[in-house]
Protein backbone atom coordinates (compact mmCIF):
# COMPACT_ATOMS: atom_id res chain seq x y z
CA UNK A 1 0.00 0.00 0.00
CA UNK A 2 1.34 3.39 -0.92
CA UNK A 3 1.24 5.53 1.92
CA UNK A 4 -0.65 9.16 1.14
CA UNK A 5 0.65 11.33 3.96
CA UNK A 6 3.75 10.91 6.42
CA UNK A 7 4.39 12.20 9.55
CA UNK A 8 6.77 14.93 10.63
CA UNK A 9 8.30 16.25 14.45
CA UNK A 10 6.29 19.60 13.69
CA UNK A 11 3.65 18.70 17.07
CA UNK A 12 1.34 20.98 18.68
CA UNK A 13 0.53 21.35 22.33
CA UNK A 14 -0.77 17.45 22.50
CA UNK A 15 2.14 16.09 21.38
CA UNK A 16 0.81 15.02 18.04
CA UNK A 17 2.35 14.72 14.90
CA UNK A 18 1.50 17.14 11.94
CA UNK A 19 0.79 15.31 8.71
CA UNK A 20 2.58 15.86 5.41
CA UNK A 21 0.83 14.81 1.65
CA UNK A 22 2.70 12.87 -0.35
CA UNK A 23 0.40 12.76 -2.74
CA UNK A 24 -2.32 15.04 -4.38
CA UNK A 25 -6.15 14.75 -3.25
CA UNK A 26 -7.80 17.44 -5.28
CA UNK A 27 -11.19 16.57 -3.80
CA UNK A 28 -9.55 17.73 -0.46
CA UNK A 29 -7.55 20.55 -1.96
CA UNK A 30 -4.25 19.01 -1.09
CA UNK A 31 -1.09 18.89 -2.62
CA UNK A 32 2.09 16.92 -2.35
CA UNK A 33 4.10 18.61 0.12
CA UNK A 34 1.25 20.44 1.90
CA UNK A 35 0.88 19.71 6.01
CA UNK A 36 -2.73 18.74 7.32
CA UNK A 37 -3.43 18.46 10.64
CA UNK A 38 -2.48 16.61 13.55
CA UNK A 39 -2.84 13.05 14.78
CA UNK A 40 -1.37 10.59 17.28
CA UNK A 41 -0.51 7.54 15.19
CA UNK A 42 -1.12 6.70 11.84
CA UNK A 43 -3.80 4.36 12.91
CA UNK A 44 -5.66 7.40 13.43
CA UNK A 45 -5.74 8.32 9.69
CA UNK A 46 -6.70 5.73 6.87
CA UNK A 47 -3.86 5.91 3.55
CA UNK A 48 -6.67 4.81 1.29
CA UNK A 49 -9.60 6.77 0.26
CA UNK A 50 -9.78 10.11 0.43
CA UNK A 51 -9.99 10.84 4.10
CA UNK A 52 -8.27 13.64 5.76
CA UNK A 53 -7.23 15.45 8.66
CA UNK A 54 -6.91 19.17 7.29
CA UNK A 55 -4.09 21.68 8.99
CA UNK A 56 -5.85 22.52 12.78
CA UNK A 57 -7.74 19.43 13.35
CA UNK A 58 -6.53 16.92 15.74
CA UNK A 59 -7.37 13.36 15.88
CA UNK A 60 -5.69 11.09 18.15
CA UNK A 61 -6.33 8.48 20.95
CA UNK A 62 -8.01 5.02 18.83
CA UNK A 63 -10.16 7.47 17.05
CA UNK A 64 -10.14 6.23 13.10
CA UNK A 65 -10.39 9.02 10.01
CA UNK A 66 -11.26 6.32 7.10
CA UNK A 67 -13.44 5.67 3.68
CA UNK A 68 -13.63 9.66 2.30
CA UNK A 69 -13.74 10.85 6.27
CA UNK A 70 -12.97 14.44 6.22
CA UNK A 71 -11.63 16.19 10.02
CA UNK A 72 -10.98 19.80 9.38
CA UNK A 73 -11.03 23.53 11.03
CA UNK A 74 -10.53 23.24 14.46
CA UNK A 75 -12.52 20.23 15.07
CA UNK A 76 -11.13 17.43 17.68
CA UNK A 77 -11.70 13.89 17.09
CA UNK A 78 -10.23 10.98 19.42
CA UNK A 79 -11.20 8.39 22.36
CA UNK A 80 -12.77 5.52 20.23
CA UNK A 81 -14.47 7.98 17.62
CA UNK A 82 -15.04 6.99 14.26
CA UNK A 83 -15.49 9.04 11.06
CA UNK A 84 -16.01 7.39 8.16
CA UNK A 85 -18.12 6.93 4.70
CA UNK A 86 -18.20 10.89 3.18
CA UNK A 87 -18.85 12.21 6.54
CA UNK A 88 -17.07 15.34 7.67
CA UNK A 89 -16.51 16.88 11.00
CA UNK A 90 -15.69 20.44 11.21
CA UNK A 91 -15.70 24.52 12.81
CA UNK A 92 -14.91 23.70 16.51
CA UNK A 93 -16.37 20.58 16.61
CA UNK A 94 -15.61 17.72 19.08
CA UNK A 95 -16.32 14.08 18.43
CA UNK A 96 -14.94 11.56 21.21
CA UNK A 97 -15.85 8.45 23.36
CA UNK A 98 -17.82 6.47 20.48
CA UNK A 99 -19.18 9.01 18.96
CA UNK A 100 -19.59 7.94 15.21
CA UNK A 101 -20.39 10.17 12.12
CA UNK A 102 -20.69 8.39 8.86
CA UNK A 103 -22.63 8.27 5.68
CA UNK A 104 -23.08 11.67 4.22
CA UNK A 105 -23.38 13.14 8.04
CA UNK A 106 -22.07 16.45 9.34
CA UNK A 107 -20.89 17.58 12.61
CA UNK A 108 -19.79 21.14 12.74
CA UNK A 109 -19.98 24.35 14.76
CA UNK A 110 -19.71 24.18 18.21
CA UNK A 111 -21.49 20.98 18.54
CA UNK A 112 -20.29 17.69 20.74
CA UNK A 113 -20.65 14.27 20.11
CA UNK A 114 -20.46 11.54 22.30
CA UNK A 115 -21.24 8.41 24.53
CA UNK A 116 -22.13 6.08 21.97
CA UNK A 117 -24.47 8.28 19.65
CA UNK A 118 -24.41 8.32 16.24
CA UNK A 119 -25.06 10.82 13.32
CA UNK A 120 -25.41 9.37 9.93
CA UNK A 121 -27.65 9.49 6.55
CA UNK A 122 -27.04 13.17 5.73
CA UNK A 123 -28.24 14.43 9.19
CA UNK A 124 -26.34 17.80 10.31
CA UNK A 125 -25.54 18.45 14.22
CA UNK A 126 -24.20 22.10 14.69
CA UNK A 127 -24.22 25.36 16.60
CA UNK A 128 -23.41 24.41 20.22
CA UNK A 129 -25.79 21.17 20.05
CA UNK A 130 -25.07 18.30 21.83
CA UNK A 131 -25.88 14.48 20.90
CA UNK A 132 -24.50 11.67 23.54
CA UNK A 133 -25.20 8.50 25.22
CA UNK A 134 -27.30 5.96 22.97
CA UNK A 135 -28.74 8.91 20.39
CA UNK A 136 -29.39 8.63 16.86
CA UNK A 137 -29.60 11.30 14.58
CA UNK A 138 -30.25 10.34 10.85
CA UNK A 139 -31.89 10.79 7.57
CA UNK A 140 -32.00 14.10 6.76
CA UNK A 141 -32.58 15.77 10.20
CA UNK A 142 -30.83 18.59 12.14
CA UNK A 143 -30.16 19.47 15.63
CA UNK A 144 -29.18 22.96 16.04
CA UNK A 145 -29.45 26.11 17.84
CA UNK A 146 -29.19 29.73 17.37
CA UNK A 147 -25.71 30.19 17.63
CA UNK A 148 -26.03 31.13 21.69
CA UNK A 149 -24.48 28.06 24.23
CA UNK A 150 -27.58 28.96 26.45
CA UNK A 151 -30.04 27.97 23.57
CA UNK A 152 -28.21 24.67 23.12
CA UNK A 153 -30.45 21.44 21.67
CA UNK A 154 -29.83 18.66 23.23
CA UNK A 155 -30.36 14.42 21.95
CA UNK A 156 -29.36 12.02 24.83
CA UNK A 157 -30.55 8.47 26.07
CA UNK A 158 -31.83 6.21 23.38
CA UNK A 159 -33.70 9.19 21.30
CA UNK A 160 -33.68 9.10 17.85
CA UNK A 161 -34.23 12.27 15.31
CA UNK A 162 -35.43 10.96 11.52
CA UNK A 163 -36.77 11.84 8.43
CA UNK A 164 -36.66 15.44 8.15
CA UNK A 165 -37.07 16.16 11.60
CA UNK A 166 -35.68 19.20 13.02
CA UNK A 167 -34.45 19.87 16.96
CA UNK A 168 -33.40 23.32 17.98
CA UNK A 169 -33.40 26.35 20.20
CA UNK A 170 -33.04 24.74 23.91
CA UNK A 171 -35.37 21.75 23.09
CA UNK A 172 -34.27 18.25 24.54
CA UNK A 173 -34.84 15.04 23.05
CA UNK A 174 -34.00 11.97 25.24
CA UNK A 175 -35.55 8.94 26.87
CA UNK A 176 -36.81 6.50 24.18
CA UNK A 177 -38.34 9.31 22.10
CA UNK A 178 -38.54 8.96 18.35
CA UNK A 179 -39.26 11.94 15.92
CA UNK A 180 -39.56 11.75 12.79
CA UNK A 181 -41.13 13.00 9.47
CA UNK A 182 -41.82 16.40 9.07
CA UNK A 183 -41.78 17.36 12.94
CA UNK A 184 -39.93 19.68 14.62
CA UNK A 185 -38.92 21.02 18.49
CA UNK A 186 -37.80 24.10 19.53
CA UNK A 187 -37.77 26.56 22.44
CA UNK A 188 -37.81 25.15 25.43
CA UNK A 189 -39.79 22.00 24.90
CA UNK A 190 -38.59 18.84 26.62
CA UNK A 191 -39.60 14.79 24.25
CA UNK A 192 -39.10 12.23 26.89
CA UNK A 193 -40.90 9.50 24.83
CA UNK A 194 -43.56 8.64 22.17
CA UNK A 195 -43.15 8.44 18.26
CA UNK A 196 -44.11 11.79 16.95
CA UNK A 197 -44.69 11.95 13.49
CA UNK A 198 -46.13 15.14 14.00
CA UNK A 199 -44.83 18.44 16.14
CA UNK A 200 -45.95 17.78 19.46
CA UNK A 201 -48.12 20.90 21.23
CA UNK A 202 -45.87 23.43 22.31
CA UNK A 203 -47.42 26.87 23.98
CA UNK A 204 -45.75 30.05 25.53
CA UNK A 205 -47.88 30.81 28.29
CA UNK A 206 -47.99 33.95 29.96
CA UNK A 207 -45.45 32.42 32.97
CA UNK A 208 -44.73 29.03 31.84
CA UNK A 209 -43.93 27.60 28.75
CA UNK A 210 -46.53 24.34 28.21
CA UNK A 211 -45.55 21.58 26.05
CA UNK A 212 -46.05 18.11 25.82
CA UNK A 213 -43.31 15.61 26.51
CA UNK A 214 -44.70 12.46 26.51
CA UNK A 215 -47.95 10.80 24.57
CA UNK A 216 -49.81 11.65 27.70
CA UNK A 217 -47.75 14.24 29.94
CA UNK A 218 -47.89 17.35 29.62
CA UNK A 219 -44.87 19.76 31.34
CA UNK A 220 -45.36 22.68 32.76
CA UNK A 221 -42.85 24.97 34.15
CA UNK A 222 -40.61 22.38 35.72
CA UNK A 223 -43.50 20.11 36.53
CA UNK A 224 -44.18 17.04 34.74
CA UNK A 225 -47.48 15.18 34.88
CA UNK A 226 -49.78 12.97 33.58
CA UNK A 227 -53.07 14.15 31.84
CA UNK A 228 -55.14 12.73 34.33
CA UNK A 229 -52.50 14.24 37.13
CA UNK A 230 -53.09 17.94 35.68
CA UNK A 231 -56.53 18.01 35.28
CA UNK A 232 -56.65 16.75 39.57
CA UNK A 233 -53.60 19.12 40.52
CA UNK A 234 -53.53 21.72 38.21
CA UNK A 235 -55.27 24.91 40.60
CA UNK A 236 -53.26 23.23 43.46
CA UNK A 237 -49.59 23.51 41.65
CA UNK A 238 -50.86 27.17 40.19
CA UNK A 239 -51.26 28.34 43.94
CA UNK A 240 -47.91 26.91 44.77
CA UNK A 241 -46.66 28.62 41.68
CA UNK A 242 -47.90 32.12 42.29
CA UNK A 243 -50.34 32.01 40.03
CA UNK A 244 -53.26 34.35 40.07
CA UNK A 245 -56.44 33.29 38.95
CA UNK A 246 -56.15 34.49 35.44
CA UNK A 247 -53.40 32.35 35.04
CA UNK A 248 -54.82 29.31 36.85
CA UNK A 249 -57.81 29.96 34.25
CA UNK A 250 -55.61 30.19 31.49
CA UNK A 251 -53.58 27.24 31.79
CA UNK A 252 -55.99 25.01 32.79
CA UNK A 253 -57.24 26.19 29.26
CA UNK A 254 -54.18 24.82 27.68
CA UNK A 255 -53.98 21.54 29.63
CA UNK A 256 -57.79 20.57 28.18
CA UNK A 257 -56.48 22.46 24.60
CA UNK A 258 -53.75 19.32 24.58
CA UNK A 259 -55.40 16.66 26.37
CA UNK A 260 -58.78 17.14 23.83
CA UNK A 261 -55.89 17.54 20.85
CA UNK A 262 -55.00 14.09 21.47
CA UNK A 263 -58.15 12.23 22.54
CA UNK A 264 -58.54 9.02 20.56
CA UNK A 265 -60.51 9.34 17.28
Amino acid sequence: MNKKYELIEHTNYFTLYQIKALIDIPERDVKAGDLGGYIEFENNLSHEGLCWVGNGACVYGNARVFGNGWVYGKAHVYDNAKIFDNASVHGEAIVHSWGHVCGNAQVFGDARLYGAAWVFGNAQVYGNAKVYEKARIYDRAEVFDFANVYAAAWVYGQAQVYGDGLIYGYAHVCGSAKLYGNTKLYAHSVLTGGNWSKTPIAIIGSRDYVCQCNIYEIKIGCHVLTFDEWLEQYEEIGKEQYYNNEEIKEYKSIIDFIINTNKPT
